[in-house]
């Protein structure tokens, strides 16, 4: 390789069936603009250089793309910029890992196709998270919205938004662990599996059920699927005071549904509303950090 090579991959936000994801229910699940961007050059690697601090995760990831590809590890460096906040529930480690993947592959002259994203993104993923559902490196890798219930391949139905959907993240204080929410929640399901098998089902009931009202642009059936997802969330254990909080803060502010995002215990909430705007103004007054995002209508470009 004689020049640098770039790949990018955005962020995601999970709006429906988190947790229960991972144990066969669909989530409904966009691709974010928000992304990481990823340059890949020769030097002595492996290494990955960003503004995080330095994490031996970060290395292996550079070393096993590179080994996916074709590439020498030992000559491989990183660069990364990212956009979306860590710990947060936007999928950043997703994102890394498919927008690393990506320049790597235009390092090395080969052409991925979506199948190979998806496989290589979920595989990747598992150096920060363990076993993940694979939803986050999709959103990465198609950008849009979509229905997904984890499997070998995935599968990953489109659902195209029947209007314009503008989604409220509102940010906690404290970053969320995605590895302690998941791995107490495995506890609690081996212990009592029948109870927490019915909740998985509820939430795969709800996930439905807004898909549907996604696909009519029903807002108010939208907001009232998130604030039934949110409280089966709760039931489940993985919610917490700083994210049950925002959600309230949401509902007052005059948003049609509320409920977390991502793994939960900390981290981000997600609001819908007729007006994302004013919603996010009334937010912020409140002293909350807010985003807006849009649900992607179509396949955003890499």
């Amino acid at each position: 390789m004689e020049k640098a090579a770039h790949g990018r991959a955005g962020g995601k936000v999970i709006l429906l069936g988190e947790h229960a994801v991972v144990y066969g229910r669909p989530a409904l699940a966009t691709g974010i603009a928000l992304g990481v961007d990823a340059t890949l050059e020769v030097g002595q690697g492996p290494r990955l250089v960003s503004d995080e601090p330095d994490d031996d995760r970060g290395v292996r990831l550079v070393a096993e793309v590179a080994r996916a590809v074709g590439l020498d590890p030992s000559r491989t460096i990183v660069r990364v910029r990212s956009a979306l906040p860590a710990g947060r529930g936007l999928g950043s480690s997703a994102a890394l890992c498919v927008a690393v993947l990506r320049a790597a592959a235009a390092a090395a002259k080969r052409a991925l196709t979506v199948d190979d994203e998806l496989a290589l993104g979920r595989r990747f993923e598992a150096i920060f998270h363990g076993t993940p559902s694979g939803v986050d490196p999709a959103a990465a890798a198609l950008g849009s919205c979509f229905r997904f219930v984890r499997g070998e391949p995935p599968d990953v139905t489109p659902v195209v938004p029947g209007r314009p959907i503008g989604l409220v993240v509102g940010f906690g204080e404290r970053p969320r662990s995605t590895g302690s929410a998941v791995g107490g929640l495995r506890a609690r399901w081996e212990t009592d599996r029948a109870r927490y098998e019915g909740l998985f089902d509820e939430i795969g009931a709800i996930v439905d059920d807004g898909i549907r009202a996604a696909r009519a642009g029903d807002l108010a059936a939208l907001g009232a699927a998130f604030d039934r997802n949110q409280a089966v969330l709760e039931a489940l254990g993985v919610s917490s005071r700083d994210v049950e909080q925002l959600v309230a803060c949401a509902r007052a502010a005059g948003a049609l549904g509320a409920k977390l995002t991502g793994g939960g215990a900390g981290g981000a909430a997600i609001a819908v509303g007729e007006n994302p705007e004013a919603l996010a103004a009334a937010l912020r007054r409140r002293g909350v950090t807010t985003l807006i995002v849009d649900v992607a209508r179509e396949t955003q470009a890499a």
